[in-house]
């Protein structure tokens, strides 16, 4: 079974009591000089204002055409359009845009 662990005071006391003696531990070297802290930068806010909108695309992710968020039964209505008008596979999903 090993040794318990030392007490930091303790270990501290010994290093104090050889520096008294005018005695340094060899493993004991003096500490360096801290460099001094780098100021840290502030992050940018986004200067850009975004909103949600409703966008029906294509099956490859291509907006077909946008809706404003309150209007998402208009944006399903006009999937379903072009879907029965032969042009594939539609669906609407949330897209941010920039607010102009």
């Amino acid at each position: 079974m090993g040794k318990r662990p030392r007490n930091r005071l303790e270990l501290r006391a010994e290093v104090e009591a050889a520096e008294a003696r005018g005695m340094m531990p060899a493993e004991t070297r003096p500490r360096s000089p801290r460099s001094p802290s780098t100021e840290s930068r502030p992050k940018s806010s986004s200067s850009t204002r975004m909103k949600i909108v409703w966008a029906v695309c294509d099956i490859g992710g291509r907006t077909i055409v946008t809706f404003d968020f309150p209007q998402k039964a208009d944006a399903e209505a006009a999937a379903k359009a072009l879907k029965a008008r032969g042009k594939g596979e539609h669906f609407v999903r949330q897209v941010k845009q920039e607010m102009l």
